[in-house]
């Protein structure tokens, strides 16, 4: 039953995030050659942002979690690869990219999609609501 719920969740997220003329569908261009990252382990958000998150599935390549931050809490620098994210329940947030180089202060409502190309991020919860995301990080092979 898990891995239903777990299917259903991923293939709802992939027709969310395929809807690109949706005005609640958000592209982050993180930088011009997103290709270049490579796979770090270490910089894994599973790994890094083990505190807040739980997986949820990793198959084919598709690791899906809920990430969830309380107000306050913060998060530390972690890499994406390409990776769709869900609001489940919105809040306000700072986040620095660093391929961007800057800190934004981001509004994330309930039910917004975002859809990245690889990136790695950090940032902190600095509403006053707990923020709950669904993402899902793809690991696919990057041609130049």
């Amino acid at each position: 039953m898990k891995k239903l719920i777990v299917l259903s969740l991923m293939t709802v997220l992939l027709l969310v995030a395929c809807q690109k003329t949706s005005k609640d569908v958000v592209t982050i261009d993180a930088s011009n050659d997103s290709s270049s990252l490579a796979y770090d382990p270490a910089m894994e958000p599973l790994t890094v942002g083990a505190k807040f998150s739980k997986k949820l599935g990793d198959t084919l390549g598709v690791k899906m979690y809920e990430f969830t931050v309380k107000p306050g809490e913060s998060w530390g620098l972690h890499a994406h690869p390409d990776h769709t994210v869900y609001v489940l329940e919105g809040g306000k947030m700072a986040l620095f990219i660093k391929e961007v180089g800057k800190q934004d202060t981001l509004t994330l409502p309930t039910g917004m999609a975002l859809i990245s190309g690889p990136l790695s991020d950090s940032g902190r919860n600095v509403g006053n609501t707990t923020i709950k995301l669904l993402v899902a990080d793809i690991y696919r092979p990057r041609t130049k």
